[in-house]
Order: structure tokens, then sequence, then C-alpha cells
């Protein structure tokens, strides 16, 4: 197979690369232009001719269950494609995901074509392909499942491979796709590989594992579509599931009918529209793909955004370890540069990861040294090179940062690397030095990309949970109302005793009983009519005799006929009273989501659990593990003074920040540049991150002497430790409160006994919440806080958490999430006044009396539905406190008084 490739590349390579390049562009517009016609419903066929038509698709849960089938298809076999190996370290058969979207999109038809770029993408993010490259490979997952359009046009209607004419077919189909698709993905790939490797290398992989998949398509087809066929799942064969329309005139061309040629007309009007099962369905699985998407998206980038601050942070050390071992070696040896030897020591001791690399580069960017292990002349320092000299003015300042890629062909990589350059100069003869330190991306963000492949996998199976699920659910809701539509016509035919089963939802059961009711009362009417009918049958043989007899049969016949018109009246006012329990049912379902979504705010402590832990990590495997020798290397008197400022390390760890204001670090600055302190910026910043603001004698006489820098190194290094270790304690504490909070605002309305009654500091548990809700407040909200008071109140804690939430939650909505919250804690007699007033629109004076009423919001559709302050009042109700509020046009402010501890009081 590998003498295969290398054929295919050495033909490619004899094209012209301008020509390539022209045909790709062509393939990426021809296929755009393709892709617009397939996904808008366009079809060529119009009955048995080529003709320009549209395809209308009737979408109910079959529909849904092409869609399912097809994503998980193509993500099993892109799974499998990709641990098939065809050329060992070179070629997969990940192409094998290609033959599935060819079988569903021939067998299942339009919902395959929508299902195909969703698990492309995901199929690929599991294989571990960063989340660059599928951005800017977004287009191709449109594209490419396109290009199969056009053998659903040609064969769709009967892949049926023992036809000759649809072998004729298919080879047109397999001639375009290997015309366009190959040279497509050259012209997509060419902004991360370039032209030549990508038009060259990944174009004639293409054509190599394509031509595989083309080979055995027809052989599964012809296996696979009687199966196909026999469970019904056939698009051309499902009764009324699609039909073709002419564009030129409204006329129906086409429609898809079984093979049993006795399908009713009632048959056709029961698949019309859109069925409710996927009404129900479709918002839920839109909801789970749009909700993966976006934590999947900020659990990436925030990763990646720490990973490079940490090499931001690496780059510096290194770099500053290696100056300063310079100018150590240039104050002894005075002109230490002219032996290479003692440059080329100074450079090998200092490494820090095997990964990482350093160069040292004279004016000219000519190499003076490296470390040992890299070679003289490669790839990396020559790419470098190029990038220095288009960076030119920028390498003059002190330090600068860049970025850039090696492309490599043989085997077909890009590795991007990360680098920082510092200026160096010689006191000898003042000559200018760059010193390159470089790390790969895969040394940094090689957990990240397969911590989100793992993480990609997981999210697939919750999808594939949730599409079950919501098939479950729709099944659930709907079967039992086609059920009562069947028994409705059989009881207009005469049939009484047609059973409707049982739900297991309760509204839904009570309509049964109604509907059972409704029957025996109508069959009882209908008996009653017809013994009236025979009474006056009776009567008419013998008119003379019995005349008086008779009318009274007939006034009792019309008696029971009313009777019969006020039970109908009465049952359907029953009906209407059973769709109101439906409307509520929805209105308690559409609650439970707005309560679970609560949960969002989760993502916060974790991820600060995460941060903290990774920081850690970092310092545990980077740091401590010098700490024995440091310590080894003090005196008794170092030591003390070591264990002095470890001391105001700690107590200052429960702090929140130790940043100085501009004029602050300049003043201070300014003193110990005044009493010739050594390093005095390093100096001041690392006394700055222990939280040592008032400098005494004792902590002067500690930074004079000779290794106060590497002392107060070694301080900030675990005082970090103890600081990440409250950081991950208290949103681990946070996160608990939330999950609390959450089960308590589920079960408000439940009137249980209330003893969970504590000491609470209301101040404290605000601090906390506003804590959980940075990811909402972000820079345009103002938090202003004046708690005046220390008092404790007495309530349920939890409980008492999910009024503030409900009400900065408000307080965030009404100002949309831009302006000033203000939050005063104040003590007013026997109470705790606690008040959140918001910078927002207010509070319209003819809805004021309303807003505590349950179901009335004024939200927009989504948001919310209106019990959330109903369930505050009730909770502070249950306190024994009260709520009110206060608007006008500037703001509301919303005032909470909870009885306070009094003196004695015991809990």
């Amino acid at each position: 197979m590998a003498e295969i490739i290398v054929w295919l590349e050495l033909v490619i390579s004899k094209i012209p690369l301008p020509i390539l390049e022209v045909w790709g562009r062509f393939a990426f517009l021809l296929g755009s232009l393709i892709a617009i016609f397939a996904y808008t419903g366009f079809t060529f066929r119009n009955g048995k001719q080529f003709r320009i038509s549209r395809e209308v698709w009737n979408w109910n849960l079959k529909s849904f269950y092409f869609f399912l089938i097809t994503f998980v298809s193509i993500f099993i076999t892109g799974y499998l494609g990709s641990s098939i190996v065809l050329i060992p370290g070179a070629q997969t058969l990940e192409s094998l995901k290609d033959l599935s979207v060819f079988l569903c999109l021939n067998f299942f038809g339009y919902p395959a074509l929508l299902a195909v770029p969703f698990a492309y993408g995901l199929s690929d993010l599991i294989e571990g392909v960063p989340p660059d490259f599928l951005w800017d490979w977004l287009p191709g997952y449109f594209i490419n499942p396109s290009l199969f359009w056009i053998s659903y046009q040609m064969i769709g209607k009967s892949p049926n491979f023992k036809r000759v004419w649809n072998w004729i077919y298919y080879c047109i189909f397999v001639f375009l796709f290997l015309l366009l698709e190959p040279f497509l993905w050259g012209y997509l790939c060419s902004k991360q590989f370039g032209p030549e490797i990508s038009y060259h290398t990944i174009s004639s992989a293409l054509i190599f594992t394509t031509g595989i998949t083309w080979i055995l398509a027809p052989l599964v087809t012809l296996f696979m579509f009687p199966l196909v066929k026999r469970i019904g799942y056939f698009w051309a064969e499902i009764p009324f599931q699609v039909k073709e329309v002419s564009i030129s005139e409204p006329r129906l061309v086409w429609t898809s009918v079984s093979q049993n040629k006795n399908v009713s007309n009632e048959y056709a009007e029961d698949r019309t529209g859109i069925s409710l099962q996927l009404f129900i369905v479709a918002p839920f699985v839109c909801l789970v793909l749009f909700l993966v998407g976006i934590t999947s998206y900020v659990t990436l980038k925030n990763a990646e955004e720490s990973a490079y601050q940490m090499v931001e942070i690496l780059h510096k050390q290194w770099s500053k370890n290696i100056r300063l071992q310079l100018s150590e070696m240039e104050s002894k040896l005075g002109d230490g540069f002219a032996d290479p030897s003692l440059i080329q020591q100074v450079l090998d001791t200092s490494i820090v990861n095997t990964q990482g690399r350093v160069f040292l580069l004279d004016s000219h960017l000519s190499l003076i040294s490296s470390l040992s292990a890299e070679p003289k002349t490669s790839r990396l320092l020559d790419t470098l090179r190029v990038e220095l000299k288009k960076q030119s003015s920028d390498i003059r300042y002190p330090e600068t940062k860049l970025s850039f890629s090696v492309v490599t062909k043989k085997p077909l990589s890009r590795e991007n690397w990360n680098a920082n350059v510092s200026r160096y100069e010689v006191s000898k003869n003042k000559e200018t030095i760059y010193l390159v330190t470089l790390f790969p991306y895969s040394f940094y963000l090689s957990g990240v990309y397969t911590g989100n492949s793992e993480s990609a996998m997981v999210f697939a199976w919750a999808i594939l949970l949730s599409l079950i699920l919501a098939v479950i659910l729709a099944e659930l809701v709907t079967r039992p109302i086609l059920r009562f539509s069947t028994a409705s016509k059989s009881l207009a035919k005469g049939d009484w005793d047609i059973p409707v089963g049982e739900s297991m939802i309760a509204e839904l059961r009570g309509l049964s009983d109604a509907f059972r009711f409704m029957s025996r009362e109508l069959k009882t009417s209908f008996e009653r009519v017809s013994a009236s009918q025979r009474m006056v049958m009776e009567t008419n043989t013998n008119l003379e005799k019995i005349v008086n007899d008779r009318t009274v049969a007939l006034m009792e016949s019309n008696r029971n006929l009313l009777d019969t018109i006020e039970t109908k009246e009465r049952i359907l006012l029953d009906l209407h009273n059973t769709q109101n329990q439906l409307l509520l049912s929805e209105k308690l379902a559409a609650l439970g989501q707005f309560a679970a979504g609560i949960t969002h705010e989760l993502n916060t402590p974790l991820g600060a659990i995460s941060s903290s832990v990774r920081a850690m990590s970092e310092i545990l495997k980077k740091d401590i593990i010098h700490l024995p020798k440091f310590l080894d290397s003090l005196n008794s008197e170092a030591l003390e003074d070591f264990q002095t400022l470890l001391l105001l390390s700690v107590n200052f760890g429960d702090k929140n920040s130790g940043l100085l204001s501009r004029a602050e670090k300049k003043e201070r600055l300014a003193v110990l540049q005044e009493k010739n302190i050594d390093s005095p910026e390093e100096i001041l910043d690392h006394l700055t991150s222990i939280g040592v603001t008032h400098w005494d004698t004792k902590i002067y006489e500690i930074i004079r002497k000779p290794g106060a820098n590497v002392l107060l190194q070694n301080v900030v290094t675990l005082g970090s430790l103890y600081r990440l270790v409250y950081v991950v304690q208290s949103a681990t504490e946070k996160a608990s409160h939330v999950v609390n909070a959450l089960k308590h605002y589920l079960y408000t309305d439940q009137t249980v006994t209330d003893t969970n009654s504590q000491k609470v500091n209301i101040p404290s548990e605000l601090d906390s919440i506003l804590t959980l809700y940075q990811a909402k407040i972000k820079k345009d909200v103002e938090i202003i806080k004046n708690y005046f008071t220390s008092d404790s109140c007495l309530a349920d804690r939890d409980k008492l958490n999910q009024v503030w939430i409900n009400l900065i939650n408000n307080a965030l909505q009404a100002m949309d999430y831009k302006g000033k919250i203000k939050i005063s804690v104040t003590t007013e007699s026997e109470f705790i006044l606690t008040s959140i007033k918001d910078s927002g629109r207010g509070i319209e004076p003819e809805i004021q009396d309303k807003i505590f009423l349950p179901f009335f919001t004024t939200k927009k559709h989504g948001e919310g539905i209106g019990l959330g302050l109903d369930i505050c009042k009730q909770i502070v109700e249950k306190m024994n406190g009260k709520i009110d509020f206060i608007s006008d046009p500037t703001g509301t402010e919303f005032r909470v008084y909870i009885p306070k501890v009094l003196e004695g009081e015991k809990v």
C-alpha cells in the first residue's frame, strides 16, 4: 500500500502547483454551490426526469431516527477507522466514516445529510484534531457531505447495485468525487501545512483512502439495502414520508409510497404535518447540542489560557536564570564569551525541560551556542531566523514574544513553537546577544488536547443518551394521545368499547378516565333514545287506545334528550379542565428546567478548583523538589528569617489580593533603592506576593542580607500553596452551597416543619454568592457593598441563600448585565435589613402589585416563568420575616427583613 501512495504522490507532483491551487479553489467554490442546493432541500429529480424541484419532508419521529442512526454510525465508524492502520505511522482507514455517510444518505435521505457535519466535527475532536483546525475545516464539514448528495440524486431512490444503470451512475459519482474532494481538502489544509504539502501529500492520501471506500461501498450496499427495506427504514418506500414538488408550478411530482399498494387515504392524513413527537424532541436535542458545544469551547479556552500563562512565566524564569549565569560568568572571567565551552556549560546546566530549546545568537542571528541536544543546523533554527528577521524592529526591545510553526512533509506534521527573545549586552565589547528560549505547543497543550478528546467522548455519549431520552419522552407523551385520536374515530363510528389504555402521566390518566366516562354516558344516552324509538313504534299499532301514553312517552324521550345534551356539555367542560391540567403540567416542567439551570453556577468553583490544583501540581513538580536542598543551605539566622517570612505569608493566605497601586509601588520602590537593596523590583514583588505591606525594622534587616531574593522566592512558593489550598476549600464550600440551594429551590412548596434554623451571618453569605456569580457579573457590573452590622439572624442558611440568589439574578437581568448593584446590610430594631438595589429600568406602577403572584413575569420567553419572587416570599415569611420593594425609573430596591438573634437566645 505504501508503494501506491508513493506512486500517487509522484503523479500529483508532476502537476504544477499553481494549477492544483486553482483547481482546489474551484472545487471549494463548486462544492459550496452544491452545498447550498443540498441543504436548502433542492433536488435534480423531478419524477423520473432530471429537473430541479424541491423535497418536502414529513418531519416525524422516524425522521429523527434517521438523524440519530446517521450520527451514531459516523461516530462509531470514525472511531474504528482511526484504529485500522493501513500504513504504519502514516495512514489509517479514516475514510470508513465516508462509507457510513454514503450508506446513510442513500438509505435515509435528507435527515441524514443534516447529521453529517455535527458527527464529522465530534468524530475528529475525539481523534485528537486540534480545535483550531476544526474551525478552519468547518466549510469542509458541510461541503463534503454535499458531494455525497450527488450519489443521493443519482441512485438514492433505488440504491440497488443489481441494476446496470446504478453502476453507471455510481462510476460517474465516484469520478466527480475523486476529482473534487481530495483537492478541496488540499485547499482547506493549505493554511496549516502549506500548499505544496497539502496538495501533494494530503490530496494523494485522500485519493488512496477514499478509493478503498468506493471499492467497498457497492458490496456493503448490496448486503445492507435488503435489510433496511425489510425493517421499513428506506426513505423512498415509507408512505408519504417525502414528496417532490415542482418549483415552476405548484404541483405534486412524486410521493414516497410503500410496496404495499393498499395504503388508505386515512393513513396519509395521519402522516401530514409536523408530528407532536418531533415537536417535543427537537427543542430538547437542540438545547443539548448547544450546551455541549458551549461547555466544550469554554473549558478548552480556559485550559489554553492557563497553559499560555504558565509557559510565559517559565520563559521569563528560564531566560532570567540564564542571563544571571552569563552575567556571573562574565564578572568572574572577564571575557567568558571567548570560550564557547563555558557558554555551552551554562546552557546545559540551565535546562528546564527536555522539550525546551535555547539558542544564543549574535547580532547577525548567527548561532553562538545552543543546548547540547540541539543540532547546529536544523529546520527549527532556520525557521527561527526567518521569523526574527521578520520582526527585526521588535527584537530590539528587552524582551519579545513570538510564535511560529515548523512544517515537515515526511512524516506529515505541523509543530507550533512559542518563543521568548531577550537581549543581553556583553559588558566588555558592548556586543548585543539574543537569548531565545522555545517551547513546543505540545509541551504545555498536549494535556489540554488529550483532555479535550476525552471530554468529546463523554459529550458524544451524553448526546447519544440525550437523544434516546428524548425519544422515550416523546413516546410516553404522544402514544396515549394517538390512542385518544383512534378511540375518538371509533366512537364516532359507533364502537363504544374501544380501549384507550393507561398512562403513567397523571393528567393523561385523568383524560383517559374522562374519555371512558364520556363513552359510557353517550352509550347510555343512545340506548335510551333507542328504547324511546321502540316505544314509539309499539304505540303506533294502537294509536287510538294509547294516545295519552304515547304523549307521555314522547315527553319522556325529550327529557332524556335534554339530559343527554347536558351530559355532553358536562363532558366537554371536563375535557376543558383536563386541558388546563396539561397546560399546568407544562408550566411545572418548565419550572424544573429553570431550577436545573442554576447548576451552571457550579462552573465557577469547579474551574477555580481545577486551576488551583493545576497550579499546585506545577509548584509541587517544579519548585518543591528544590526546597530540601535550599533548607539545608540555610544557617540558623537565615532559617529564622525564613520562618518569619513564611509566618507572614501564611497569615496572608486567606486574603483576596496583595496588589499595590501604581503610586504605592513607586513609593516603596524608591525606599528600597534609597536603602541600596539588591534587586529592588523583585524584592518588592515578592514582599507584595506574601502580603507584607507594613515594613518594620525586622523586614529591612532581612531584605538587606545576601540571598534575600532567593529566600523570598521560596517563601512565595510555599505561601502560594497555602493560598491555593484556601481557594480549593472555598470553592468546594461554594459549590456545596449551590447544590443545597438548588435542592431547596425545587421543594420550597412542600409543607414541612423547618428544623434547620441556625445563626447566619448575612454579609459572609452574600460574599460567597457574589463569588459564584462572577461568571455573570463580569466587567460591566459594579457591585457596591455596605455592611453596617455584624449581627446574625436566625434562619435556614440554605433557603435564605436561595432568596439572595433569586434577587441578585433578577437585578442582573433587570440591568441587562450592565450597571450597578448596591447591597446594604443594617440592623433595624429586632430585624436585620438586607437591601439589594439595581440601576435598571424599574417596575412599571401598573404591575407592581402583581410581581409576587405565581407565574407572573415580565421576562422574555425562556428567561423565567414567574415563580422566583413567589418562592422568595414564601421562604422569608416561613422565617417570620417580610419582603417588600421600592421601584422608580432609576432602579428597583428589594428589602428583606429577617429576625436577628437576640441576646441570650438559644438556637
